[in-house]
């Protein structure tokens, strides 16, 4: 079986074995599970982790089968605490973030990027940062512009945030019926 990227984790903890020679466990907050999205947005555990490995915005975990990403930070859990470590993630989690489009962008970014520099985001001004659009891949879906965006009514932008914006509508919503007036 070929390995692949699972989940995306966005806090997790490694967790170690009674067993000292077994591998770490990590718990986290799921921000999407790809082969069962119905546990995206839960806290899962993963099995025995083989190794972490940094990549420029992120980390990987390698379990025996899967890959998982993990985008947030590493949580601690204090010391002489007896949790069980799903309630201890469960109570770090707060409001949903607003960076799970920029996750979504480090994790798609060309890492050969000339004008992101393979993180997905560029900073625009010192308060402000954007989605690459060179690196963008679309795959969000897109909706069409109407009511208060004037010239641009009837044209189609991207869901990701990336700024793209056609004229026609994208290949992938040819499919669609379209209402006959």
């Amino acid at each position: 079986m070929e390995k692949q990227l699972n989940g995306i984790f966005r806090e997790w903890m490694r967790v170690e074995q009674a067993d000292e020679t077994a591998p770490p466990v990590i718990w986290g907050h799921c921000v999407v599970h790809l082969s069962h999205p119905e546990f995206s947005g839960n806290v899962l555990h993963t099995s025995g982790v083989l190794a972490i490995v940094q990549h420029a915005s992120f980390l990987v975990a390698e379990t025996r089968n899967h890959y998982y990403a993990l985008l947030g930070p590493e949580l601690e859990m204090p010391a002489g605490v007896e949790f069980d470590p799903m309630t201890y993630v469960t109570q770090q989690r707060g409001e949903p973030r607003r960076t799970d489009a920029w996750a979504s962008a480090a994790m798609n970014a060309d890492r050969n990027c000339a004008h992101c520099g393979g993180t997905g985001l560029y900073r625009y001004d010192e308060r402000h940062v954007a989605i690459c659009d060179r690196c963008c891949k679309h795959n969000q879906g897109w909706w069409q512009l109407e009511g208060a965006y004037g010239a641009d009514n009837g044209r189609w932008a991207c869901k990701a945030g990336c700024g793209t914006i056609v004229d026609a509508p994208p290949l992938e919503l040819n499919f669609l019926p379209r209402a006959l007036i």
